[in-house]
Parts: C-alpha cells; sequence; structure tokens
C-alpha cells in the first residue's frame, strides 16, 4: 500500500473513533428521527406565497448546517493541533507530499460527516415509513437531490475548514474564521435550491460547490508545501 493511502486510511479511522464523531454518530440519528416524528415526510412547509418547502429538504437543511460547521471545525482543529504540536516536521523525511496530507484529512472528514448524515437521513425516513407515510417517486427524488446538496455543503465547508487550518495560526482564529465567513461561503450555493427558488438551477450549484472545493483544496495545498514547519 501506497504511503498516502496509508495515510488517508489512518486519517480515516482517527477520525471515525474521535469524540467529536462518537458524538455525531448518535446525535444526528436523533435528530433525524425527532425530525421526522414532528414533520411527516410529505409534508410541505411555508405558507402560500413563501417558498414550499418538504419535510426531507427542512431536515436535509438543518443536517448540513449543522454538519458543515462540525466538519469545517474537525479539520481545522485538527491542522492547527499538529502544527503546534511540531507533528509535520515529521512528515518531512517520509516519502509523502506536503499536499497529500491535506488531501487525507479532507476525505477522512468528509467521508465520517457524510456517513454519518446519509445514514441518518435514511433512518429518519425509514422510521417515518414504518408509521404508515407512502414513500412516492417523488420524495425519493426530493431526497436524493437533498442528499446530493448535503453531500456538497458538507465538501465545501471541509475544504473551508482546511483552508482556515493552513492559514490560522491558532484554533480560536480558525473557529471564528469558520463560524462567520467560512459557513456563509458553504451554505450560499444551496439556498435557491433549498427553498425552491431555482429548481432548475440544482445542477449549476452543485457544479459551483465542486469547483470551489477543488480551488479550496488546491490553494490550501500549495500554502501548505510552502509552510515552514
Amino acid at each position: 500500500m501506497s504511503p498516502t493511502r496509508i495515510l488517508i486510511r489512518d486519517e480515516l479511522m482517527g477520525f471515525a473513533k474521535s469524540k467529536v464523531m462518537l458524538v455525531m454518530w448518535v446525535l444526528l440519528p436523533l435528530i433525524a428521527i425527532a425530525g421526522y416524528l414532528v414533520i411527516p415526510t410529505d409534508a410541505i412547509l411555508g405558507g402560500d406565497t413563501g417558498p414550499k418547502l418538504s419535510a426531507t429538504a427542512f431536515m436535509g437543511f438543518l443536517m448540513s448546517s449543522l454538519a458543515g460547521t462540525v466538519s469545517a471545525l474537525m479539520v481545522a482543529v485538527d491542522i492547527i493541533s499538529e502544527k503546534n504540536r511540531k507533528v509535520y516536521e515529521l512528515f518531512v523525511i517520509r516519502p509523502i507530499r506536503p499536499d497529500a496530507i491535506i488531501w487525507a484529512k479532507f476525505v477522512a472528514v468528509f467521508t465520517c460527516v457524510t456517513i454519518a448524515c446519509v445514514v441518518s437521513l435514511t433512518l429518519g425516513m425509514t422510521i417515518d415509513r414504518i408509521r404508515g407515510t407512502q414513500i412516492t417517486g417523488d420524495m425519493l427524488y426530493d431526497a436524493g437531490k437533498v442528499v446530493l446538496a448535503l453531500i456538497g455543503v458538507i465538501a465545501l465547508s471541509a475544504g473551508v475548514g482546511v483552508l482556515f487550518g493552513v492559514l490560522a495560526k491558532t484554533i480560536l482564529v480558525a473557529v471564528i474564521l469558520i463560524l462567520y465567513v467560512g459557513q456563509n461561503l458553504a451554505i450560499i450555493p444551496m439556498i435557491p435550491m433549498y427553498l425552491g427558488l431555482l429548481p432548475r438551477a440544482f445542477w449549476i450549484a452543485m457544479v459551483i460547490s465542486a469547483v470551489l472545493t477543488a480551488l479550496l483544496l488546491w490553494g490550501s495545498g500549495r500554502l501548505f508545501r510552502r509552510t515552514e514547519y
């Protein structure tokens, strides 16, 4: 196995067993189940003149906000903590590209948080189905779009977290940047889709999220390679 693959595997195992993810493995399913118990899957939220929002879209929006913040904070705090502990000095003598460290942390956080969210939404819809709600093709299509939008928010948020983790010197600065700058950037491309304002622009929003994520990771990798450990 290549050093990069070993690094990704180790990061995946580390984040999956971290205290934050252990809380997320429990908290997100509870939020999803509670949401679907209160709001049936086929419910439509919003007034007569406002945008219509299905229960699944509402839960996806709520979960993406929480998951996006957590993923950005997890990766940023981890990078800064390892920089402060001089961990990256050890990688100088190993055959690993510096930006591979950034990619490994992104992949690990993105994978763990995405799995937790998708499992939680699926569990919530399953509970709702057991309660007697009929799952239609339109509901499944809506749920599929919500999951893709959720994945887009998590990816973009994790990319923001990587960038601020590389740039910031302290955890406090990174947290402030993520909460007041990063999360606004991560959620903006998806707001029209969630609110039903531009339903045909869904794939455009997904492409924008993917491009922004790639640019964030590319820029973070270049900055990280120039960092003096």
